[in-house]
């Protein structure tokens, strides 16, 4: 099986390669736009007057505490926002969807790999295709690739936080089993950071660390894991700074404030607006379900066929565990009652993921031990699972897929590949080249601009509007350091500027 499998994580692996062809080939077209030029203001002032890493860390804490003030309390990411790569370089939003993917994917494998193999004991081939397969269902059918691939401030307020949360994730787990000071350190750090986050992230973060430590105590009763109450106190006091903030209330009204009645309230809806989602994702991305299947297909032929991984002792219990997770993460945008961001669709589908996968595992743990003695009659085992699971498996996945083969046309890559070969990506760089280079001239403070088409396929577009008063018009104007940008028609601009 493992010959076998290695050849499917190969093949695997080529494919999501190629699948991230056109979404990579976008980072080239991509750039920064609206609130990326809002929260870069200050940094670009100090980096273009002083190329001083200390006059930029002075604009990234005033940049912090103003908004602190008019706007919300996310200080973590809110630092991280004001560090947009076109602070430094007008070309240097092109590291943005690389970095994302890089963060997006390394995390994954690191937490799959600290689960896979170092705990349940699976061999790498498994763990890596495993791996492949959660990523391209991750990737392609995420609701907004905007916020989680291409554009800086979300990405910066959903996608990063992510990705630390899969880190501290895997780092609890090892450390409930090594106890070491470099992987406590490593906590630490990051939980004390997502403070400052978004809410799902430090909720995700302190659910997480809760779950390994009662775990592990339970288990074990070994003094050391009570050490994870430290980064949990740090965390929680990063927490009350962020919920606390003043513009918190200019963002979810006046009326913003903390209510016992409301958490118990939220907790229950937090329940049935995770099974909302579920049914949200059969019905407009079934395709998700496949790739969980075949996952399960997989994950029943490595519990199988290798006697040396481990068992869970609590199966039912675990299961629940992770569907309270995945519930938790409806709570911050309940409890607040506003309208959410893609972004937190994205951490809602991200976690999602997470879970069920994790639930499959044990789902297939207990089908293993069903019908494993009975494939075991037929001879070589491995054969067995190979020609009675996986292939059969492999079959009605790919029949699922051809049946729903409407719905690939809501994958990012197929969108991103899309958008190129329209020459609307060809279209946008050049546009944006322009009025990057408009913006830069000292040929006046009150700049025009040819409109941009503000539909532009997975990447983020906020566009420069014909009311200076805008705030598009006014964070775009204070960034290049003018007094005022609008745009006008295209046709007209080219009448009135030339070519």
């Amino acid at each position: 099986m493992k010959k076998r499998f290695r050849y499917l994580a190969v093949i695997s692996w080529v494919c999501f390669g190629i699948l991230m062809l056109p979404v990579v080939y976008l980072t080239f077209v991509n750039r920064a736009s609206g609130d990326d030029y809002g929260y870069g203001i200050l940094t670009r002032r100090a980096w273009m007057g002083t190329h001083s890493p200390a006059a930029v860390a002075r604009a990234v804490f005033g940049t912090v505490v103003r908004y602190y003030y008019s706007w919300q309390g996310t200080w973590f990411d809110v630092a991280l926002f004001s560090l947009q790569p076109e602070v430094f370089h007008d070309r240097a939003y092109v590291i943005v969807a690389v970095l994302m993917l890089f963060l997006w994917i390394g995390s994954t494998l690191y937490l799959f790999k600290e689960i896979l193999c170092r705990t349940l004991r699976f061999d790498r081939w498994s763990y890596l295709l495993l791996s492949v397969c959660f990523l391209a269902v991750s990737i392609e059918f995420i609701p907004s690739p905007k916020s989680s691939i291409y554009w800086f401030n979300g990405c910066a307020h959903y996608m990063i936080p992510f990705a630390m949360c899969q880190m501290t994730a895997a780092w609890l787990i090892r450390y409930s089993a090594e106890y070491k000071k470099s992987t406590f350190a490593g906590i630490l750090i990051f939980m004390t950071l997502l403070g400052g986050a978004n809410y799902q992230a430090a909720l995700f973060a302190l659910v997480a660390a809760c779950y390994v430590g009662i775990s592990a105590w339970l288990l074990r009763k070994d003094k050391r894991i009570l050490l994870l109450a430290v980064p949990v106190v740090c965390e929680m006091a990063g927490l009350v700074v962020s919920a606390t903030a003043p513009g918190n209330k200019c963002r979810a009204g006046e009326e913003f404030s903390f209510s016992v009645p409301a958490v118990f309230t939220t907790i229950g809806r937090s329940f049935l607006c995770g099974i909302k989602d579920i049914g949200v994702y059969v019905k407009e991305r079934p395709l998700i379900f496949v790739g969980l299947l075949f996952l399960f297909v997989l994950l029943t032929a490595v519990y199988c066929t290798e006697e040396k991984v481990y068992r869970f002792r609590h199966p039912i219990l675990l299961s629940l565990m992770l569907f309270c997770l995945y519930s938790a993460m409806q709570a911050p945008a309940i409890y607040a009652g506003v309208e959410v961001s893609r972004g937190v669709l994205n951490t809602n589908y991200q976690v999602f993921l997470l879970t069920a996968s994790g639930i499959l595992l044990v789902a297939a743990q207990k089908t293993a031990e069903r019908i494993g003695r009975g494939l075991a009659r037929h001879g070589n085992i491995d054969t067995a699972v190979w020609h009675r699971i996986v292939l059969p498996g492999i079959l009605v996945c790919a029949v699922l897929v051809l049946i729903g083969r409407s719905y690939i046309k809501t994958g990012t890559s197929y969108v991103s590949l899309d958008y190129i070969v329209s020459g609307q990506a060809r279209d946008y760089k050049e546009q944006m080249d322009l009025q990057t280079k408009l913006m830069e001239s000292g040929d006046g403070e009150d700049i025009v601009v040819p409109g941009i088409n503000d539909v532009q396929g997975p990447l983020m577009h906020m566009p420069v509007t014909n009311d200076k008063a805008a705030w598009t018009n006014t964070v775009t104007a204070d960034f290049y350091g003018k007094n005022s940008v609008i745009s006008i028609d295209r046709p007209e601009w080219m009448a009135l500027y030339g070519d």
